[in-house]
Formats: structure tokens, sequence, C-alpha cells
């Protein structure tokens, strides 16, 4: 039994290795894709953080607020009222007249006639309007920033040195 024993500790012993070596071998393989992955990663960081400071970034406000108005309007204006008409007169005046020998006498004067009248009455007007309402604003503003403007140039500086330095640990330089 004892010769048996050894031979087959020996074959488990060569496969248990040859199982770890190739569970080795797959880390490692997985290992190696991770860090071609991660590379690529810094890389496209890398290039899109160069390109960041010349970038104008939009940004969508969204404004959804409702504001009181309170206001006097003062109101003072003229109005100029153009009367064109013509007034009929039409009456009967009875006139004292003093005849010497017949006395005093009454005479009735009738009187016809048409008065054209052209005027322009300016009507002044004078008051004040309060107002008192709320505004309901609901809008989206989209706003420009141009990143340029924001100084970020030392931090872009800052995080691509040490995307830098990930990326030589990567390499293994």
């Amino acid at each position: 039994m004892r010769r048996i024993a050894g031979p087959l500790l020996v074959a488990l012993s060569l496969l248990i290795s040859l199982v770890a070596l190739a569970i080795g071998g797959i880390a490692y393989y997985r290992a190696t894709l991770l860090q071609r992955g991660m590379l690529e990663a810094v890389a496209q960081t890398r290039a899109a953080l160069a390109s960041l400071p010349g970038q104008t970034v939009e940004v969508p406000i969204h404004i959804q607020q409702t504001f009181p108005v309170s206001a006097q309007i003062p109101l003072r204006e003229e109005f100029a009222v153009p009367i064109h008409t013509v007034l009929p007169i039409s009456t009967d005046v009875e006139v004292p007249l003093n005849i010497p020998l017949l006395g005093e006498r009454r005479i009735s004067i009738p009187i016809r006639a048409d008065v054209p009248i052209h005027v322009e009455v300016v009507i002044p007007v004078s008051k004040t309007v309060s107002l008192e309402t709320s505004l309901a604003v609901n809008l989206e503003v989209p706003v420009q920033i141009d990143l340029r403007t924001l100084g970020i140039e030392g931090l872009v500086e800052g995080v691509d040195a040490r995307l830098a330095e990930i990326e030589r640990q990567l390499r293994g330089r």
C-alpha cells in the first residue's frame, strides 16, 4: 500500500500544482487585461482633460418662481377734444321802445341765426393707479460658461500630472 501511496501523492501534488499554476495564469491574464483597460482609460481622461479649459459648457437653469408686483402708476395726460358744430339760434326778443307821444311800446324782434363753433377743449387727466399682482415665471434659461474664465488651468495641470504618474506606474516605468 505504501508503494501505491507514494506515486499517488506525487501525482496528486503535481495535479494541485498544475491547477494552482492555471489559476495563477488566469489571474495574471485578467490583471493584464485590467491594466490595459486602466491605461486606456487614463489616456482618454488625459486627452479629454487637455481640451477642457478651452470648452464652453451650457447649463440649463430652471426658474420657477412667483414674484409679487406692487406699483403706483401715475397717469398724467391731456386729451384734446375738438368740437365742430353749428349752434342754431331761433328766438324772439322783445325790446322796449320809447316813442314820443305814444309812450313806451314793446317790439318783438325775431332772431334767426346759425353760429358755427370751432373749438378744441383740452381735458387734463391726472390719476394714480395702484397695481397689486403676482407674476408667475416658469422658464428654462441656458447659461453658457466659458471654462477659460474660471481659471482652472492650474487645477487641470495638477490632475494631468497625477494621471501621468498613474500612467507611468501602470506601464511599470
